[in-house]
């Protein structure tokens, strides 16, 4: 009869803990973080084109993940957070395999091989799990990789012959559907033959090169999976992407002899950044950064982990003193050999391909490292003799991971804010924008480093119509605000036609508007680029290319474009940015009554502006009304700052040229405003 003590200590019992720790980790922010990154582009390609419209994105190099995309979109649609679930499920699912894995080859250290586990699972070097949509086919990848290999060891502890087959097939499928998905997994097969090696090597009545020779013949039957897959991707695809071209990544060998010094120099420092690094610099960026509220909610989740984790290893786990603590020398040497080798093999194919493990831009090269991680820290562990040392570092390194995931949460749920809020004052102030004009935006709250972060939200505002063409057509480009882009608008130099992953667009450098947000208390601007308006705080790039601003692309009659709530949220509260933008569109229409009436409102309601630039709309309609007593009172907010004041005052000699304004208001701008 099973004693409470094996119930406790059963696999199912770790899966639970598994799954409190990792929600602990992983889901505490998830309904607060939208979409990010590659999340733009892909979401509009499937709201736009369809499902089945993933099939082109993916067929230049990873043709399976178009599959994955496509039932991904089918179940959870448009809502972020369905993603987070699942991506946090085939994140439990991969550490439980590892779990099953440790227990079917050391059956005596049920609870080391549950901190392997979950050291895997929480592991803080891999910061792209708040990124769920883009990286939905990575972790779909690393559950299936380690359900492979955890079915590797079912079919040589099979009984029959129909069930060591039936695992087999079932194994070799995962290789294939996992390095489809994700072929720098590829290390995850040097771990499947060091455990077929580590099982034959245990058999130490026979000779040496018996067991060698044994554990070779039956890793045959699992070459069908990643040998057929690697015949495949290296004889029959042709990779349109140079970066998972393997022929071509390759080559650089033969241009240069040092590539190999270099690869070997990178996979040095690989070792250690996955290993250390991973525990310590991501901490930095990110948990060391937060508000005062958020650390301290951050700090909560960490203590809250770590009490779960000393239950666990009270209730459930056997410490030093017990028989898990009696482990063979040889078992250890297994254990060592394992974590290093699935370490290595896991960066190898990597740096193969000229790509490096950087934190925290590329930690996603950390990811299937992070297997033998856990599975090293679980040996340093079981050698520390003193029980309650060895709980205070396991109760550390997953404080650590609490701690880092949070404070990567809070950065991705303050960016989701930040760019929800943007194209909601966006959609306040410009009901509709011309098609083809190109869109240059700065806004607080995240880099904008690819175009599709701009051109993505602003079609699926204005332009967020089925096509069924290939490829679909983005009705309002957009281009990253750099040097180059700076250098281009300034000189128009004329039209660029990218085309990527299924979408085309055509970016008019000579036609352009530019919209930009100083801070995230400050208020979006569209600029004028007859009459910029500007702040100290604007970046330098957007000052330059300010003047080529075309305002007349904003189409000035209509109401407020359907804002997909799914997407960008619930419509935020109406306040000042509100009568700003309402103010702003009003001024671009000349209705100079409607600005000073939305005023009185926003004031009456107590809103007022952060950014005294704010002002200038209201202080040209009281001038268009001739009221220079309250043009008086506004010159009082903005006169001590020279650099507004010089904005003021080529603003409302902009609209002196514009507009018939009376003596007195005329008088009042040459000897008050601009003296």
């Amino acid at each position: 009869m099973q004693t409470l003590k094996d119930k406790l200590g059963s696999f199912r019992f770790g899966a639970l803990f598994l799954t409190l720790l990792g929600a602990l980790t992983y889901l505490p922010l998830a309904a607060r973080m939208g979409y990010i990154n590659d999340d733009w582009y892909l979401m509009f390609d499937g709201y736009v084109g369809g499902a089945s419209f993933f099939h082109d994105v993916f067929i230049v190099d990873r043709p399976l993940r178009g599959y994955v995309m496509q039932a991904a979109f089918a179940l959870f649609g448009m809502n972020p957070l369905y993603y987070h679930l699942s991506a946090f499920l085939f994140r439990l699912v991969s550490a439980a395999a590892l779990f099953w894995i440790g227990n079917q080859l050391w059956s005596r250290r049920v609870t080391y091989n549950w901190l392997a586990a979950l050291l895997f699972l929480v592991y803080p070097g891999f910061l792209s799990q708040v990124n769920p949509i883009d990286y939905q086919s990575q972790v779909f990848s690393l559950a299936c990789g380690m359900v492979s290999v955890a079915l590797t060891l079912k079919a040589l502890q099979a009984k029959t012959s129909a069930a060591r087959w039936g695992y087999i097939a079932a194994s070799a499928a995962l290789a294939w559907v996992y390095l489809g998905l994700v072929e720098y997994f590829l290390g995850f097969e040097a771990l499947r033959f060091a455990i077929i090696g580590v099982l034959r090597l245990r058999q130490t009545d026979q000779p040496i090169f018996t067991r060698l020779k044994s554990a070779a013949v039956e890793s045959l039957p699992f070459l069908a999976g990643a040998g057929g897959f690697l015949i495949w991707r290296l004889f029959f695809f042709e990779a349109e992407r140079k970066a998972t071209d393997v022929s071509l990544q390759l080559s650089s060998v033969f241009e240069s002899p040092l590539t190999v010094l270099w690869w070997l120099n990178y996979l040095i420092q690989d070792v250690f950044k996955v290993v250390m690094a991973a525990w310590t610099v991501p901490l930095n960026l990110f948990g060391f950064s937060l508000r005062l509220g958020d650390s301290f909610a951050g700090f909560g989740l960490a203590a809250l982990a770590v009490a779960v984790l000393l239950v666990f290893l009270r209730q459930g786990g056997e410490m030093p003193g017990d028989e898990e603590s009696s482990q063979s020398l040889g078992e250890m040497r297994e254990q060592i050999w394992l974590a290093f080798i699935t370490i290595v093999a896991c960066l190898v194919p990597v740096i193969l391909v000229n790509r490096h493990v950087t934190l925290p831009d590329y930690s996603r090269y950390a990811l299937a490292p992070a297997v033998g991680v856990g599975i090293l820290f679980s040996v340093i562990f079981e050698r520390v003799s003193s029980v309650s040392l060895r709980a205070g570092l396991a109760a550390f390194l997953l404080g650590v991971s609490v701690l880092t995931h949070h404070g990567n949460a809070v950065r991705v749920a303050d960016e989701t804010e930040a760019t929800r809020n943007f194209w909601w004052q966006a959609a306040w102030r410009a009901p509709k924008i011309e098609e083809g004009v190109t869109l240059i935006a700065l806004y607080p709250g995240g880099s904008l480093s690819e175009d599709y972060f701009i051109w993505g939200p602003a079609n699926f505002i204005y332009y967020p119509e089925k096509q069924d063409a290939n490829p679909l057509t983005i009705k309002l480009p957009a281009a990253v605000l750099n040097g180059e882009t700076v250098m281009q608008i300034i000189t128009g130099s004329g039209v660029e036609t990218p085309l990527r992953r299924g979408n085309y667009l055509e970016r008019d450098f000579g036609n352009v508007l530019v919209i930009t947000q100083s801070s995230s208390d400050s208020c979006v601007r569209f600029i004028n680029g007859a009459s910029p308006e500007l702040n100290s705080f604007d970046d330098g790039r957007i000052v330059m290319v300010a003047p080529y601003s075309r305002l007349d692309a904003v189409t000035t009659e209509g109401e407020v474009p359907n804002v997909p709530v799914e997407i960008f949220g619930a419509e935020p509260e109406r306040g000042w940015c509100y009568y700003y933008q309402q103010a702003d569109l009003a001024r671009q229409r000349g209705d100079w009554d409607v600005v000073t009436t939305l005023l009185d409102e926003a004031l009456k309601k107590g809103y007022y502006p952060n950014d005294p630039l704010e002002w200038i709309p209201f202080m040209q309609g009281y001038a268009a009304q001739g009221n220079v007593e309250e043009m008086r009172k506004m010159m009082k907010l903005v006169a001590l700052d020279k650099y507004l004041r010089l904005q003021v005052c080529n603003s409302m000699k902009y609209l002196a040229e514009n507009e018939s304004l009376s003596d007195e208001v005329n008088e009042f701008i040459t000897k008050k405003i601009c003296e």
